[in-house]
């Protein structure tokens, strides 16, 4: 088993126990007690975010915006203590959202930390902190990490039925590998909640993990222009979803996984699909995903 095989299969023990492990209650004051709620990250961490501002405004009913990512001159909003800045970092030390931290510190804002690194600099400027505890990745494309932060965005949001966890751990503990077949995948399409963050994800694990380029889109996104491009898809869509069968007539292969009966649980699900395709990649194309050609953290996990 390659190291990154290793930690995607951590996930189902990570995930069933995470909440039960993680108190919320600090961080769940902040969210009620703010008129705004910002997300922020960068990379998967910003998936992760755009994740949660879904989360947040369709099933807690929040006024939640995700910025844009910070660094390079990129404008932010002007804080201010009606606020809450949710900043999303596996590192829990990326200079640019350690900045936006501070400025929104500064300027009277509460900040919210979910990290995956204990003691960052990031937890020291932080309220509160939602730990993901997944431990360290053990190679640059992150995977557990990335679930489990979504996973307490998705508690933060609204209760979670307990039941509906351990059907996402069962899921993804029995989940089996797709099948890395035909020509290589030209778009990633999710559909549901936060559609556009979960094939933002999976493309960028393709890249990572397979050297794969594809381009990402929402199901009702790509259904409005790039459906007409004749191109493979990898579809992660569900089977009640009213514009599944437009994507019938298309090169699609439709990814498969365990309903969790949650619309706020399945992106993760979702996720951990795509992961596991990319893997599937890697191997049929002879990529080696401990050692991906051309990539290196940026920032340490912890």
């Amino acid at each position: 088993m390659t190291l990154l095989a290793a930690d995607v299969a951590e996930q189902a023990d990570l995930l069933a126990g995470l909440l039960d492990r993680t108190p919320l209650a600090d961080a769940a004051r902040l969210v009620t007690s703010r008129r705004v709620v910002h997300l922020a990250g960068i990379g998967s961490s910003r998936h992760v975010a755009a994740y949660g501002a879904a989360c947040l405004a369709a099933l807690g009913g929040r006024t939640a915006t995700l910025l844009a990512a910070p660094g390079g001159g990129v404008p932010q909003p002007r804080f201010s203590p009606d606020d809450l800045l949710v900043v999303v970092s596996q590192s829990g030390r990326t200079p640019a959202l350690l900045e936006l931290a501070g400025a929104a510190r500064s300027a009277g804002a509460a900040v919210l930390a979910v990290t995956n690194a204990p003691g960052s600099a990031l937890e020291q400027l932080a309220d509160a902190v939602l730990p993901c505890g997944a431990g360290p990745e053990r190679v640059v494309p992150a995977t557990k990490s990335v679930t489990t932060a979504m996973l307490l965005l998705r508690a933060l949001a609204a209760p979670v039925d307990p039941p509906a966890v351990r059907r996402l751990a069962d899921g993804v503990a029995s989940g089996t590998v797709p099948v890395a077949s035909g020509r290589p995948p030209g778009f990633v399409v999710a559909g549901g909640l936060a559609g556009q963050a979960v094939a933002d994800e999976v493309a960028l694990k393709l890249a990572e993990v397979a050297g794969l380029p594809a381009v990402p889109e929402s199901l009702v996104d790509f259904l409005h222009g790039p459906a007409a491009v004749v191109a493979p898809v990898v579809a992660l869509v569900t089977s009640d979803d009213p514009n599944r069968d437009a994507l019938a007539t298309a090169d699609v292969q439709h990814l498969s996984w365990q309903p969790t009966r949650d619309a706020g649980l399945d992106p993760i699900a979702m996720v951990v699909a795509g992961q596991r395709l990319a893997l599937a990649w890697a191997g049929a194309l002879g990529v080696d995903p401990d050692d991906p050609k051309g990539l290196a953290k940026v920032t340490m996990t912890r």
